[in-house]
């Protein structure tokens, strides 16, 4: 009787030389013999897998585990082969396993940490990440996705950050040349708000690789932080999502900010409502250059952006296009219509309803004192707060007890994420659960705003509304501010009625806090003795 070795043996050698289809042949004749030889199944699928038929892979090396589940060479080449389909929540199963029985095997370890940071679970990849590090402590891409692991758990902290910064100073010691572990260098110190260290990494990394389009974002960014606005934004084009724009098939040319007074010009909003909030401001200036301006956006924002100054050219998601001759995203605008950190049009640009403004400002006509509106965290029903940027309440409560302040709360009222507990709730004036409950979006929130003295708003779009309506308003920033409000101690060049209230240190609320509380009392007290009442910063 034939055994199946007959064929297994030769398939082996055949499938060594690289003489695929013999080979696979050769395993599907042992298999016809023996179809429960584990070995000829996995081998097999590693021959399918080599012409790129992964289902058929999968399916042979799911088979041979079913006959041996302890066979760990099998769940190796499965969980590899399940990696390579994107299918990383059944490479996970199959690496959890591999490491509780290989403790001790780095590639294991490091496999299991990559595929977690695949799934954005970065808490957890750090650990597998730390044991192959250890285990193998030369190995460059064990490093580098340790130190990112570090970097985007948002949990993280300055411990972490600078472990995150020695694992990616490690790899470049490992790999000299690799750009990916110069801008992991760059990626960490930016993250630490320590611009011109990131900077000099970024430029490091484009000698290195020059067409490397996240390290001309990164250093886009550090130029922007640093002051460097012209070049910083011409940089900032290498963002990702612009370059998934320009290349996204649609055959219409991109604009390139010269007058096209005959044509339709296409803006698409982009990033957070408050990115679409902040960059709208260039709107009325693409509308002097160009026959008419399309502006696709959000449709609860469609109408408070369509406040913004119109010549009479700019229509908001209409429902009939126009032929458009080109288009750009909206945070390319200062770039392409050449702002300068001293051309940004930065008056008032967006208005709050004149009849929404009547009606709150009757319903808060018995509020007293200085009245402030807050916003202190941007969490909300899918998703948690960003500890970065929203400051805990406990910051907030003092500014409760300054004499002469009443307290506004600029949360809508639905949001879970930010209940409080019922004696801080005493502390607020809640608007009510009707306040912005429509389908457009902060069209409550600018009419209270006119009503007020004061805002203050996290780095968030209330903050941005504030802004656009020119209303007063003071951010309480973290250490690493965002790169729009370039790293300068107290104003910005793009809300003018905008006071910030920078950290002094990396996590700590103390002192801008303090400050804010400082600055408030005296405001109160100024408006009760009806003397001016200083609200602006500086200059």
């Amino acid at each position: 009787m034939i055994q199946p070795q007959t064929f297994l043996i030769p398939a082996i050698q055949a499938h060594q030389t690289d003489r695929l289809d013999e080979a696979r042949q050769l395993y599907r004749k042992a298999l016809a013999i023996d179809p429960a030889q584990c070995d000829g199944l996995q081998l097999l699928g590693l021959v399918e897998k080599r012409f790129d038929r992964t289902g058929d892979a999968v399916a042979l090396m799911r088979r041979s585990l079913r006959l041996a589940p302890d066979f760990t060479t099998v769940r190796q080449n499965l969980c590899r082969t399940l990696q390579g389909i994107g299918d990383h929540a059944g490479a996970l199963v199959l690496l959890r396993q591999l490491a509780a029985e290989l403790p001790g095997d780095a590639e294991t370890l490091y496999q299991l940490g990559g595929t977690l940071l695949r799934q954005e679970r970065r808490q957890e990849a750090a650990g597998p990440l730390r044991r192959a590090a250890m285990l193998r402590p030369d190995h460059l891409e064990t490093r580098i996705g340790l130190s990112e692991a570090l970097l985007l758990d948002p949990a993280s902290q300055g411990a972490e950050f600078e472990e995150s910064l020695r694992n990616a100073r490690a790899s470049v010691m490992l790999g000299p040349d690799n750009a990916v572990a110069h801008l992991q260098i760059a990626l960490v110190l930016e993250e630490m708000a320590r611009a011109t260290e990131s900077l000099t990494a970024c430029r490091r990394t484009l000698r290195l690789q020059p067409a490397m389009t996240d390290a001309r974002h990164i250093a886009g960014i550090n130029r922007l932080r640093l002051g460097d606005f012209v070049g910083g934004m011409a940089d900032f084009e290498f963002r990702k999502n612009n370059s998934w724009f320009k290349a996204d098939g649609i055959p219409i040319p991109i604009w390139d900010g010269r007058p096209l007074p005959d044509d339709a010009v296409a803006l698409a909003a982009e990033g957070g409502w408050g990115d679409m909030i902040h960059f709208v401001r260039y709107v009325t200036q693409v509308a002097r250059l160009c026959g008419e301006v399309v502006v696709v956006c959000p449709p609860r924002l469609q109408r408070l952006l369509s406040t913004v100054p119109n010549p009479g050219n700019i229509r908001f998601n209409p429902e009939r296009m126009p032929t458009i001759r080109a288009r750009s995203m909206f945070l390319s605008l200062p770039h392409l219509l050449g702002s300068t950190a001293d051309s940004v049009p930065n008056l008032p640009y967006l208005s709050a309803d004149p009849e929404r403004v009547r009606l709150w400002t009757e319903r808060l006509a018995g509020l007293g004192g200085l009245r402030v509106g807050l916003c202190w965290s941007n969490g909300d029903a899918t998703r948690d707060a960003d500890p970065k940027r929203s400051v805990p309440f406990e910051f907030i409560r003092p500014l409760a007890a300054i004499p002469g302040v009443s307290l506004v709360d600029l949360h809508k009222q639905d949001n879970a994420a930010k209940r409080l507990a019922d004696a801080d709730e005493a502390l607020l004036h809640r608007l009510g659960p009707d306040f912005d409950s429509g389908p457009d979006a902060f069209l409550d929130t600018a009419a209270v705003m006119k009503t007020l003295d004061l805002v203050i708003a996290i780095d968030s779009s209330v903050l941005h509304v504030a802004g656009a309506l020119g209303v007063p308003s003071w951010l309480p920033a973290p250490y690493r501010m965002d790169w729009r409000w370039m790293n300068d101690a107290e104003k910005s060049i793009w809300y003018p009625s905008l006071r910030i209230y920078r950290q002094d240190r990396q996590w700590d609320w103390s002192g801008p806090m303090a400050r804010i509380a400082r600055d408030l009392a005296r405001a109160a007290e100024a408006k009760a003795a009806g003397q001016p009442v200083d609200l602006l910063p500086a200059g």
